[in-house]
């Protein structure tokens, strides 16, 4: 049996989970599941944050899935992520991905797309971090 796999990104803005989530899209086509996290909706936020509950929220979306890998803009967005993984007992279906966002969620993407595990996705959302855009 082949497992599913899903992406959250997870942004303190709304605006730019879902610009990655279009970028990748764009890229690795429609069919992999994905969600996007983020932006605050309190009095004084300015739009900008994220949260436990947040985050489950959009885990709740991808609910269809077995596995989900979630790239994150910057820490407290992982912190969250942590948290909400922590409250509902995900640790075996929800995997953090350290890497460069937008660069990453590419790359991850593309793997699923091409039938690649989340491991394999994971091992190339992370060796995002090596490719140089401008030279060396």
């Amino acid at each position: 049996m082949t497992m599913s796999t899903g992406l959250i990104i997870v942004s303190h803005s709304k605006r730019l989970a879902l610009g990655v989530v279009d970028v990748v899209r764009a890229l690795a086509g429609d069919e992999l599941a994905m969600v996007a996290v983020g932006g605050e909706e309190a009095p004084g936020s300015g739009g900008l944050g994220v949260n436990a509950a947040m985050v489950l929220a959009g885990l709740s979306e991808l609910g269809g899935v077995d596995t989900i890998g979630m790239i994150g803009d910057v820490g407290s967005s992982f912190l969250a992520t942590s948290a909400a993984i922590e409250l509902e007992g995900l640790e075996e279906r929800v995997h953090m991905i350290d890497c460069p966002m937008v660069e990453g969620a590419i790359a991850c993407a593309m793997t699923l797309s091409m039938g690649g595990s989340l491991d394999d996705g994971i091992t190339a959302a992370e060796h995002a971090w090596e490719v140089r855009k401008v030279g060396s």
